[in-house]
């Protein structure tokens, strides 16, 4: 029996899951169907797919593909049609069993991308356009393999400084509907800084990212998967998430951040009272 099945169905019904990542995205495993299957057992109402979408030229990594057909293909936009086309068909094949399908793309953020963003927008109807940081001077800080190649040549002011310049420019390019896992830095550079890494990047959030933020309409989701990443918080962390919203900060969405089926709807009972807009109104057929 697949794994996802072994999840039982969430308490708080009519939640939604707007970041999900299928077997497009080259480090995620699952079908659409199968990530639909998931959530409907979750009893998840809605569902977002928001496939990694990797273009830097300068990124010192290799994560510039996105996987067709078992294939790896290049992060170019005419590449994603075959993704667009699947998430299209899920929503008529799901929601008339109760699951809304919607169509997402997580941006690889990069200096000068907004062209690049502008260009999807264009060739494909996105519903929704999450912002994805996962590098500091073109190296990915996001993985195991990849952490201390990128923290090893800088202090931690200087990690969080870089981190928070590309979150705000990222904001005031108007580009993105949603900045997402904002404190994503933490992954591993609470580990290789120890804890003054959060605590410089909870007093920059509050004097550079959330002025950017409101002045811009961009939001922030909850990204809940740092609870299986083993750090026992949120992305943000609750503080920034609370902090963010006294700001005057929009809390868009729930995230699972899945890369697997059963990870659908992670920590969701727990989690859902930070987002007042969670669960979704359906639309009038």
């Amino acid at each position: 029996m697949p794994e996802y099945n072994q999840r039982e169905p969430l308490s708080i019904p009519g939640l939604a899951d707007y970041h999900c990542h299928c077997d497009y995205s080259i480090d995620a495993t699952g079908s659409i169907d199968e990530y639909c299957i998931a959530a409907l057992r979750r009893g998840l109402v809605e569902i977002c797919f928001t496939t990694h979408f990797d273009s830097n030229p300068n990124s010192l990594g290799d994560a510039d593909q996105i996987r067709i057909n078992s294939e790896l293909q290049p992060s170019i936009p005419e590449n994603l049609a075959p993704y667009v086309e699947d998430v299209r068909q899920a929503d008529d094949t799901y929601h008339s069993k109760g699951l809304s399908v919607k169509l997402g793309l997580e941006f690889g953020w990069y200096k000068g991308c907004e062209e690049g963003v502008a260009r999807l927008r264009e060739m494909y109807t996105f519903d929704y356009m999450l912002c994805g940081i996962h590098e500091v001077g073109n190296a990915c800080f996001a993985c195991r393999e990849c952490f201390e190649a990128c923290f090893s040549s800088l202090s931690v002011e200087e990690v969080v400084d870089k981190y928070t310049r590309q979150v705000v420019t990222a904001a005031e390019s108007g580009v993105f509907d949603t900045i997402a896992h904002l404190d994503y830095i933490k992954k591993y550079g609470t580990e290789f800084f120890g804890p003054k890494l959060e605590e410089l990047f909870a007093k920059a959030a509050k004097e550079q990212i959330f002025p950017a933020l409101v002045k811009s309409g961009t939001a922030l989701e909850v990204n809940t998967s740092g609870i299986r990443h083993g750090i026992d918080n949120y992305y943000p962390s609750i503080r920034i998430v609370n902090e963010a919203r006294r700001a005057g900060v929009e809390i868009r969405h729930l995230g699972s951040d899945a890369h697997v089926p059963w990870q659908i709807g992670l920590d969701f009972d727990a989690a859902a009272s930070l987002v007042s807009s969670s669960m979704p109104a359906w639309d009038e057929d």
